[in-house]
């Protein structure tokens, strides 16, 4: 009797999770809206934009050991702006020319995307977060690469994007493959050891 309880129990939290995470990802991003939305215009420094726990714990693990240089760049920005739903800082380094290093910043209101171009030695590198799967079937599968305000146009170079797109690429087939191959793996194991059976 206690044992059908807990399994009661474990069953509905099982049943719960999997209706929760849609939620706190719609809440993260509300969340998101409600922070960055009246920042508009204001320099990120001033309100310590890349310290705050919402944007810093999102962008250490997109950015891994590029991390501290692009903030370095970031900081040299004056103003957070938004171009619809876009929502992006983007670094003012002195140093002009095709050679200066830049980043830009955006957060996507509508996806919950975060992305980060950082150009250095004029090569530009692209770092953007996978879309959740709510997001990229309402949106379409080409909306995992991410989308850029008007202002970073010009730092996306033919081969960063032709980069992003091919990323974006091996990273849908790969999950198709794997479920497929986890799908076969498994309707052979019982016909593996189906032979077993009859060969004892």
């Amino acid at each position: 009797m206690h044992v059908r309880r807990l399994l009661k129990v474990l069953l509905v939290s099982l049943l719960l999770s999997g209706c929760v995470a849609p939620l706190l990802a719609g809440a993260q991003s509300q969340l998101m809206w409600a922070f960055l939305k009246p920042l508009v215009g204001f320099d990120p420094n001033e309100v310590n934009l890349f310290e705050q726990p919402l944007i810093k714990d999102r962008m250490q693990p997109l950015l891994g050991e590029h991390y501290g240089t692009a903030v370095t760049l970031l900081k040299t920005a004056d103003e957070i702006q938004q171009e619809g739903p876009l929502f992006y800082v983007l670094s003012n380094n002195k140093v002009t020319g095709p050679l200066a290093d830049k980043a830009g910043f955006v957060w996507n209101s509508q996806t919950n995307q975060m992305a980060v171009l950082l150009q250095q030695q004029g090569k530009s590198a692209v770092f953007s977060e996978p879309l959740a799967n709510a997001a990229a079937e309402t949106t379409g599968a080409a909306a995992t690469v991410p989308v850029w305000p008007q202002a970073m146009q010009a730092l996306l170079t033919p081969a960063s994007l032709q980069q992003q797109l091919q990323d974006q690429a091996a990273a849908a087939v790969q999950g198709q493959v794997q479920p497929a191959a986890e799908a076969a793996g498994s309707a052979l194991l019982p016909a593996s050891s189906a032979a077993t059976a009859t060969a004892n």
